[in-house]
């Protein structure tokens, strides 16, 4: 962990206090571990570390906040069910309005009263998480393309489904078969 970074333990480190800023370009580093996991109830993840660069640029009544993620997630493998580490990288932007009342103007843009003092991004660095993992997660192979998941688990997999075929399955195949 770079020695410029802050480890989020709570979500409400999160919360960004802009009202004082001046105008300008302010940054600041965070480090996403197991502790804030654990309080945002991620459903599959169990644990973790992404560091976590945020670029803040504000103006009068926009600020545009730029999420720069790099890390990993700990994760149950779809395959042999074991946990295993998973890569994370992504860049992500939050517009911010200030206007009359909250609301998310688009997947990019929300829009918050002129009236509040701070903002809590704990539940877009949540999102973001979510949105960095893969759709099958699986642990990776290794350098020579074979899979690293648990080979006791496979070999039970394997034989669950040799030996517990579907009959229905197996009489359409006699169907098929006397067609030909």
């Amino acid at each position: 962990m770079p020695p410029n970074f802050k480890m989020v333990k709570k979500n409400s480190e999160l919360i960004i206090p802009f009202k004082g800023l001046g105008i300008g370009r302010y940054r600041y580093d965070f480090v996403v571990d197991d502790a804030f996991i654990k309080e945002m109830d991620f459903q599959d993840i169990s644990g973790g570390e992404v560091s976590l660069l945020l670029n803040l640029e504000k103006e009068s009544t926009l600020m545009v906040f730029d999420f720069q993620m790099k890390g990993f997630v700990t994760l149950p493998c779809d395959r042999c069910l074991e946990e295993y580490d998973q890569e994370v990288e992504g860049t992500f932007r939050l517009i911010v309005k200030l206007g009359e009342t909250f609301q998310e103007l688009s997947d990019e843009m929300v829009e918050i009263p002129g009236t509040e003092a701070r903002i809590d991004l704990s539940q877009y660095v949540y999102e973001y998480i979510l949105l960095m993992l893969p759709l099958k997660k699986v642990h990776p192979d290794d350098e020579d393309g074979n899979s690293t998941c648990n080979p006791e688990m496979l070999q039970k997999l394997e034989n669950h489904f040799e030996n517990n075929t579907d009959s229905r399955w197996d009489a359409l195949k006699e169907l098929k078969n006397k067609k030909k």
